[in-house]
């Protein structure tokens, strides 16, 4: 296989590396004093935002972020604060925008529902009462309502997945696992909701609904719908796991922009604010063990998840795309560290390799001569630079790296991400007619390059 060739133009600036780094789930407050504290760890990924969907299920006891965790006996008055318990979710965004110096993205709504009896996904039964409801957990983190705090969380979205189906190939009479009502009535409800929430706090980002993924017509139905009743858009969020980098995963949000324009939403953001590498059988999944645990402890957190993560991220930066969000950064089967503990994964290398790329925020020209190489660098106000470089399932890899500059190798620091290599520092490297040449003998790999300036 012929050398993946990596040259840099430093003289040629083409813009901003946006932050398109953020993830799901902020560090665990259960389990922290019996080793599953994860603020440093975290704090490391530099992420552009925490979105806060599903923090019960991994913060076992406790009642969080879910309207129906902090205010939990609906026919109670809302108006009241001994009637709310912001306890935990206190604790949970304090230690996240604090210590972990990660801002804040709320989902208001509840977490998703697999169990065969259903419990709090119903669509509410008093939807003003819900929306004083959500009201008042704003207030409490924005406005400092009921010894509440001054977070200015900006992002707020309504619900997620309203279409999430049930796995009918296990049960043909499963229920939807995150909205028992139907898509029409979701959609009415999400028009009154953000219309609402809209008019109280008009500074502030409303969207959603966080759709499993884009398209079967529900993208059209649900902009469409909102259009037709002129309801506030201020971003549109969906959802998509993939096993692929270079495609569908980066060609949404051109549909997502063309859709929100031809509807009168120009300004509307574009958030894919849950995706992962999945490159398995969804039913498998759910009823092979063996298989179930191999692909959540060693494919979906490998070195070619790492290049996938990393590849996907780069490559957004040339399409619409506001934000992205992993699902997730905790641990979990989902996440990117070892499910149960702290131990790092080559996923969480890689989300922390591109969370390094963006402390280089002035973006400059670079190409790959490999189609499954995907390279990107940038410049900080020091001048000093930054690169980074994914190869996707490439095989066995000789990369050579040009610049239109000398490079010193007493400036150069190399951090690989392979099967040798825990993106600890790189020796191997050879520096030689102007170039610095390597290899990697990995499936996947990344790499990280640092020139001082």
């Amino acid at each position: 296989m012929e050398p993946a060739v990596i040259e840099l133009k430093r003289a040629n600036h083409i813009g901003k590396i946006r932050k398109l780094n953020g993830g799901n789930l902020a560090p665990h407050i259960s389990g922290e004093m019996a080793g599953m504290n994860i603020r440093k760890s975290f704090k490391e990924l530099n992420l552009a935002f925490a979105r806060l969907h599903d923090a019960p299920l991994t913060n076992a006891g406790c009642r969080l972020v879910d309207i129906s965790h902090i205010f939990p006996l609906f026919h109670l008055d809302e108006n009241d604060p001994r009637n709310y318990d912001f306890s935990y979710t206190d604790d949970y965004i304090t230690n996240c925008i604090k210590d972990a110096e990660t801002p804040i993205f709320y989902r208001l709504g509840e977490s998703i529902d697999h169990s065969v009896n259903k419990y709090k996904i119903n669509p509410p039964t008093d939807v003003p009462k819900w929306i004083n409801i959500c009201s008042n957990i704003i207030r409490h983190y924005n406005e400092g309502l009921w010894n509440g705090f001054h977070y200015n969380i900006r992002y707020w979205e309504i619900w997620n997945e309203p279409e999430c189906g049930g796995n009918t190939r296990i049960d043909p009479n499963a229920k939807n696992n995150m909205w028992l009502g139907t898509i029409d009535e979701f959609n009415a409800f999400y028009v009154e909701v953000a219309t609402e929430l809209k008019k109280r706090f008009p500074d502030l980002k409303i969207g959603g609904p966080a759709h499993c993924g884009y398209g079967d017509g529900k993208t059209d139905v649900f902009i469409k719908y909102c259009a037709e009743h002129k309801a506030p858009l201020d971003f549109y969020s969906y959802h998509c796991y993939a096993a692929d980098p270079f495609g569908w995963i980066q060609e949404t949000p051109a549909l997502v922009r063309k859709l929100l324009d031809e509807n009168g939403y120009p300004d509307a953001e574009i958030h894919l604010n849950e995706w992962h590498y999945f490159p398995g059988d969804w039913h498998r999944l759910r009823t092979d063990p063996t298989y179930k645990s191999n692909m959540y402890e060693n494919e979906m957190k490998g070195l070619d998840s790492a290049a996938f993560l990393t590849s996907v991220m780069m490559r957004w930066q040339d399409t619409p795309l506001t934000y992205g969000a992993y699902y997730t950064c905790i641990s979990g089967a989902w996440g990117c560290y070892r499910t149960g503990g702290t131990g790092l994964t080559p996923s969480w290398y890689g989300l922390k390799a591109m969370g390094e790329l963006v402390r280089f925020p002035e973006r400059l020209e670079i190409t790959s001569s490999a189609d499954a190489v995907t390279a990107m660098a940038g410049v900080d106000a020091d001048g000093n630079i930054g690169i980074l470089i994914s190869g996707f399932k490439t095989g066995s890899m000789d990369y050579v790296f040009k610049a239109d500059f000398p490079i010193d190798s007493s400036k150069c620091q190399i951090r690989v991400l392979d099967n040798e290599h825990s993106y600890g520092i790189f020796e191997d490297a050879v520096f030689e007619d102007g170039c610095i040449k390597f290899h990697t003998e990995s499936n996947s790999a990344c790499v990280f390059i640092k020139i001082v300036g």
